[in-house]
């Protein structure tokens, strides 16, 4: 089965200092195990981004995906062999 391909981009909360200091912001402090802080490390790591970057991307994602799937929609991921998985939140 072809699926059509199609890409949206989430939109991204502001990242310089000067558009984060635009919009407002507050400090915040979490408390990470170790298993989700090696994760944002990866991300961060991986992007070449800050780790406050990759923090505000993830949760910027997830507030899209969630809006996605409260109106109905599915999210797929296609495979490099073109197989289909459905994503499903917790």
């Amino acid at each position: 089965m072809k699926s059509q391909k199609s890409s949206i981009q989430a939109s991204c909360p502001p990242t310089t200092p000067e558009k984060i200091a635009s919009v407002g912001t507050k400090r915040m402090s979490v408390t990470l195990t170790r298993e989700v802080r090696e994760m944002l490390e990866f991300l961060a790591d991986s992007q070449g981004i800050s780790q406050n970057e990759a923090l505000r991307k993830a949760i910027a994602t997830e507030a899209y995906f969630h809006k996605q799937i409260k109106q109905g929609s599915t999210v797929l991921v296609v495979g490099s062999d073109e197989s289909v998985k459905e994503v499903v939140f917790r």
